[in-house]
């Protein structure tokens, strides 16, 4: 339903070093390299400052585990526990794609920076009310979770992800990030 609360844990790839949360209305219509590079690449910096895209920014290319979870869910306590930072909050602008028909529904994605544009190739999308979303990412240790290993110190099922991205609408309060850098502290 869209506006519910969500919590989806995915595996998310990117060869560019970055992922992406990003409105789908907004980048509708990127069909090809030339058109990307145009619209993300050339302006990422008035892109993240307008809130069309929250960068998951790693600066290593690779597959990520990530959950993104929206208000009122919150990070599991594990997860506090293993978080090493949190970013200060992105703004995201999340654009209404009904038809005259429907209620208003807004669909955002996640997917590695390179496929922003085509919600086909990312491994999640989410409808959700259209309106402004503080957006905050936490960057795990997964790997100091007893529970991340099984005996044999092969991932468990119960591993805990890389990223747990967070969604809550905008409260008023918020001085929101605009660098390509998602963590401060590890800038």
């Amino acid at each position: 339903m869209p506006g519910s609360p969500a919590e989806v844990t995915t595996t998310a790839h990117t060869g560019a070093g970055m992922l992406a949360l990003w409105d789908a209305g907004t980048f509708a219509g990127v069909d090809g390299y030339a058109e990307w590079e145009r619209r993300v690449e050339d302006r990422l910096a008035e892109a993240i400052r307008g809130g069309e895209l929250v960068p998951v920014n790693i600066g290593h290319d690779g597959a990520y585990g990530v959950r993104l979870v929206t208000a009122p869910n919150r990070p599991t306590e594990r997860e506090a526990r293993h978080t090493v930072v949190t970013s200060e909050p992105y703004l995201l602008s999340v654009t209404d794609r009904r038809s005259r028909w429907r209620r208003p529904v807004g669909t955002v994605c996640l997917s590695g920076i390179e496929f922003v544009g085509h919600t086909e190739d990312a491994p999640v999308t989410v409808n959700l009310v259209p309106g402004l979303y503080a957006v905050r990412a936490a960057l795990l240790a997964w790997e100091d979770d007893p529970e991340s290993r099984d005996s044999d110190g092969n991932l468990s099922s119960y591993a805990l992800p890389d990223f747990v991205i967070q969604l809550a609408p905008v409260d008023g309060t918020e001085e929101f990030r605009s660098e390509q850098a998602t963590f401060a502290s590890l800038e």
